[in-house]
């Protein structure tokens, strides 16, 4: 299939327009706009050849604002962290130099480690993203392609996009996957907020092209 000249700049127009937000209105998105998003995040490669399961090697739980679960997550997350966090005090005991490349994600850990994730309540529509483990380990590439997708869908939707990496650190937590209904140590997760942006995000910028590629 040939695409159009005007459908090229179309989506070059969304490419450069992608941006993280950290604030949203209350307003939960309409559920065709998140069907969308999550038919974008569907059809993202997947890694064929490591899995085992042909229809649902890859799952989305949807949750928006108002539901228990938000709170449930946030507690979970909280949790999580103090084990993230000890194990990290751990790694810079052994390795001091390490301490200073990591202080702003320290202090991330130390906050949801203290309070949970307090953002996450008032998320108007948590997705979360499931990609079952397989051999070779690439499951974390396949939710990169996903959240890639959605994150451009979301941007075309004109609607909000944030990642939640946070959500990676609960594969391997037991109550996270009886939450969810998904059996432990099967899936890979990760995750992500969509909403309708407070504000619009500044432009991002990137090198000029002419300086960083080299063709050889």
């Amino acid at each position: 299939m040939v695409f159009s000249h005007e459908a090229n700049k179309a989506l070059d127009s969304i490419i450069e327009n992608r941006r993280s937000v950290r604030a949203f209105k209350s307003e939960i998105p309409g559920k065709e706009l998140i069907e969308g998003i999550v038919h974008a995040g569907l059809w993202a490669p997947y890694a064929r050849a490591a899995i085992t399961k042909e229809h649902d090697f890859r799952r989305f739980f949807i949750i928006q604002n108002g539901s228990p679960i938000l709170l449930r997550i946030s507690s979970l997350i909280r949790d999580q962290s103090k084990i993230s966090l000890a194990q990290m005090e751990k790694t810079f005991s052994e390795k001091p130099f390490l301490r200073e490349k990591a202080k702003g994600h320290l202090a991330r850990i130390k906050v949801m480690a203290e309070e949970g994730f307090q953002e996450l309540l008032n998320a108007p529509c948590l997705i979360i993203i499931s990609e079952q483990k397989g051999f070779p380990p690439v499951e974390k590439q396949s939710l990169a392609h996903v959240m890639e997708n959605m994150w451009l869908k979301a941007t075309a939707l004109g609607l909000g996009f944030r990642l939640i990496s946070v959500i990676e650190t609960l594969s391997e937590n037991n109550d996270f996957c009886e939450l969810l209904g998904t059996v432990l140590g099967e899936y890979a997760f990760s995750g992500c907020i969509v909403g309708h942006a407070k504000a619009e995000s500044a432009a991002g910028s990137r090198p000029i092209e002419s300086e960083v590629v080299r063709w050889m």
